[in-house]
């Protein structure tokens, strides 16, 4: 397209991706070379999206003419809006730091709008590191504005105090991020654009006839202002009071708890992406193959359904068939026969067990064992033992009884007994945990290792050997340094590549508290209880969802990816789970092989049966298939934490789902089943 303006301080400015409806300024005309889009009467018209060259002319002089390639979308292509959310009046439901993020939904013409991610934020600006080691200050964002730049998309936007007032010390500058896809950010940061005067709801556009990216805003006086960049990470040119002249799409009414700022044309295809990543993921077909047998020859390996969601991904699931419609089957004469069945589905009530946080499930010799933290109302710290079950199914877990295998007193141990989590080690079993030394206070918890005996019993104390604490390499406790000590808790153990590593969260504690953060840290695996290297830290607790708290952590393969969930923010409604993720193979050392999602991968369900879940790990069901254990609170006020277990589902893209309801795992029409039984005669 191209377009003529009087000045550069009123120039015209396309964004490279319009919809047709949209409204050109006052004067403007404008001409394509496609037949098929027309703006004669001030307003762009399509039959068909298109990518076309058009020119645009300013009744003004001198003349300037720019040239911009632009794909005009048709007018019932859907708007991408972005804002933020009002937090809920009880902080505990949506607090402001979550609430002031941005959100995304998508609209169409008819009025409908769905909300994207469960209509929970999708970015959250990194924190600001203060005076304090390890201690940082949530930093929010307000006004967000999502434009399309070559290669992928930017977001400019208000840095924020938690409660949404402007941060004093930014008042002049912008936060930018850009991304490939709408799903993937990287924050470019905090620009300063203004000498004084404030920025307020900042906006940006791709130039392409200048090559440059401008952002304008206005001040605390009510004056417009702008500058431009040949990058997005700068340098910016000083700010000129002006503006360009950008035609966009009007902000749909009808979000009274929300605030939009921005209004965005999408292709199909990348609306359907979007759809498919922050959408409900339901089932929506079930296919199983047909029996084929061979006469006098009874199949012993039935088949298991095809599942199919409606993102493209697919799951496995065993049936159970009928008796009489597998009775039916003559398997010693040929013919087809017909069976019918219906597709094994574990699901679990919830609260599964109560008063129990941070579960572990483990299989282990043909039985399986939970092992969690004990939380009678709420408190965790003055229980006296270290308490397991052990059952011949995962539901019998539920009802098992409990058999202690640690009290108080055993190596200075006075309460807690936090995360215990039953891990192979080599060839012995172990059980990671995190006691307080010396009395019963959260402050004291210190990592620890068992080690069960050769042949022992998981559930006799007498079996397991004396706990010991886990050190680093020249025998000095965990901590950031010795001028800052501290506790230790929720460790985990990960196996990658032939090498082993425990990964833990740490704080210190001296004249003030540190932010919990992640570490990791190489081992032997026949003395786990002594670090081999370093500790490295690989996760910082930086973003409002997860701020302060960065712990429960716990590793799940997939493919030939390593991903490590972890738990954030405090311990309560607000609970929620993050993930970073390394390939597998690779230094998980180095801090950089790490990458961390900018959002939680699960919090407080939509229906608000689960509250604060949280400290979760990863276990198989007696069909193999993964489950995700973690805990959560009944209610808003439920002191307690119980046990909860959900599916674990892989998107089509590769992402991980933890909040699959039962009804999207398996759709309630779909879930009877019937295919053929073909049996045939023998050959030869």
């Amino acid at each position: 397209m191209t377009s003529s303006s009087a000045a550069p301080q009123a120039r015209v400015v396309l964004p490279s991706v319009l919809r047709a409806g949209t409204i050109l300024p006052a004067g403007v005309r404008l001409t394509t070379d496609h037949p098929d889009v027309d703006a004669t009467a001030g307003v762009i018209t399509s039959r068909a999206a298109a990518a076309v060259v058009a020119r645009i002319t300013v009744p003004s002089a001198p003349e300037v003419t720019d040239t911009f390639d632009v794909t005009v979308l048709p007018a019932d292509a859907p708007l991408l809006l972005a804002g933020t959310r009002c937090p809920a009046t009880d902080p505990a439901v949506y607090a402001p730091r979550i609430a002031f993020s941005l959100h995304l939904a998508l609209a169409t013409p008819d009025g409908a709008v769905t909300r994207l991610n469960d209509d929970r934020g999708v970015l959250f600006p990194r924190a600001v590191p203060t005076e304090h080691v390890d201690v940082h200050r949530v930093r929010a964002l307000t006004d967000p504005w999502v434009f399309a730049v070559p290669g992928g998309y930017a977001v400019v936007g208000s840095p924020a105090l938690p409660d949404g007032s402007p941060e004093p010390t930014a008042s002049s500058a912008i936060l930018l991020f850009q991304s490939p896809d709408l799903i993937r950010y990287e924050e470019i940061g905090l620009v300063q654009v203004a000498a004084g005067g404030g920025v307020r709801q900042p906006r940006g556009v791709h130039d392409q006839a200048r090559a440059e990216f401008v952002v304008w805003w206005t001040d605390d006086e009510g004056g417009t202002w702008s500058c431009t960049a040949a990058e997005l990470g700068g340098p910016w040119a000083p700010p000129v009071p002006a503006a360009p002249v950008v035609p966009t799409p009007p902000i749909p009414d009808g979000a009274p708890d929300h605030v939009l700022t921005s209004a965005l044309p999408l292709g199909e295809a990348d609306a359907l992406r979007l759809r498919r990543r922050f959408g409900r993921i339901r089932n929506i077909a079930v296919e199983v193959p047909p029996i084929e047998a061979t006469i006098g020859e009874i199949a012993r390996e039935l088949p298991w359904a095809r599942l199919t969601y409606d993102d493209g991904s697919t799951a496995r699931r065993p049936v159970d068939w009928d008796p009489d419609s597998l009775a039916g089957v003559e398997w010693d004469r040929p013919g087809e026969y017909a069976v019918a069945g219906r597709v094994r589905q574990r699901v679990y009530p919830f609260p599964f067990v109560v008063d129990r946080a941070d579960p572990t499930v483990l299989a282990h010799r043909g039985r399986y064992y939970l092992i969690a933290t004990d939380d009678p109302g709420g408190d965790c710290v003055t229980p006296t033992k270290l308490l397991i079950r052990v059952a011949d199914s995962i539901a019998g877990l539920a009802t098992a009884p409990d058999h202690a295998i640690l009290e108080v007193g055993t190596a200075g141990i006075a309460g807690c007994f936090w995360a215990p989590e039953l891990h192979l080690i080599g060839d012995r079993l172990h059980c990671l945990f995190a006691p307080s030394i010396g009395e019963a206070d959260w402050r004291r918890v210190r990592c620890h290792v068992m080690r069960l005996r050769h042949g022992g019993d998981p559930v006799v104390a007498a079996d397991w050997e004396p706990p010991r604490p886990v050190l680093q390499s020249d025998g000095s406790p965990l901590q950031r340094d010795p001028g800052h000590p501290g506790l230790s808790l929720d460790m985990t153990y990960v196996e990658d590549a032939g090498r082993h590593y425990m990964i833990w969260s740490q704080r210190y504690i001296t004249d003030r508290i540190g932010d919990a953060e992640l570490w990791i840290a190489m081992i032997d695996p026949a003395v786990p209880w002594r670090l081999t290297s370093d500790p490295v830290r690989i996760v910082t607790a930086e973003y409002g969802w997860d701020h302060e708290v960065a712990e429960g952590p716990f590793a799940l393969r997939h493919g030939d990816r390593l991903v490590v969930t972890y738990s954030g923010s405090q311990v309560g409604p607000t609970y929620a789970v993050g993930a970073i993720e390394a390939p597998s193979g690779a230094d998980l050392l180095d801090p950089d092989t790490w990458t961390k999602a900018h959002a939680p991968v699960l919090g407080t369900t939509g229906d608000f049966s689960h509250w604060g879940p949280g400290h979760n790990t990863f276990s198989r069901d007696e069909d193999g298939l993964e489950l995700v254990v973690f805990h959560a609170h009944p209610g808003i006020t439920a002191r307690g934490r119980c046990v909860a277990l959900r599916r674990v589902h892989w998107a089509a893209d590769g992402h991980l789902v933890l909040d699959q309801r039962p009804d999207e795992e398996v759709a309630p029409h779909l879930r009877r089943v019937r295919t053929a039984v073909r049996v045939a005669a023998r050959t030869g």
